[in-house]
């Protein structure tokens, strides 16, 4: 009366298993591919925000007509200073603050700003897993970012 189909439904072990090998090695894969994405988003962002510090400080310089100083902080965050030792303005460093970056370094240890908005040279240092980027402040106060990574 009722015939039995001889088609059975469902997967061999076999053929699970190579379908669970190719989508282990695409998510390994794209979890690379995602966290360096990530890395390069958060190295922009803190380059963009950092930039904008520097800019921030040699407008304040300018407008106030007085010397304005840019150096870390025994925190490692990245501050703006005024002449009298006021903080102006200041950004933390760190994987989840406003500079998701690994660490930040300053050299000189101090950049500054004169009343004409002229600079000492020096640069400001972003570092966040092979990733380095170099804000660069020349006499004029005029900046330039470099970027490269580490091998």
């Amino acid at each position: 009366m009722f015939e039995r189909s001889r088609l059975t439904a469902g997967v061999t072990l076999p053929e699970l298993l190579i379908a669970l090998t190719i989508l282990g090695t695409l998510g390994a894969i794209g979890a690379s591919g995602l966290r360096s994405l990530r890395d390069a988003t958060a190295v922009r962002a803190a380059t963009w925000s950092v930039r904008s510090h520097l800019i921030l400080a040699r407008s304040l310089a300018i407008a106030r007509r007085e010397k304005i100083l840019i150096r870390r902080d025994a925190n490692g965050s990245l501050v703006i200073l005024a002449t009298d030792g006021r903080t102006v303005a200041a950004a933390s460093v760190g994987p989840h603050a406003d500079l998701a970056v690994d660490s930040l370094r300053v050299r000189p240890s101090t950049l500054r700003f004169n009343a004409l908005g002229q600079a000492a040279p020096g640069s400001v240092y972003l570092y966040r897993g092979d990733r380095v980027v170099r804000l660069v402040s020349n006499f004029l106060g005029r900046l330039r970012v470099e970027s490269y990574r580490v091998p």
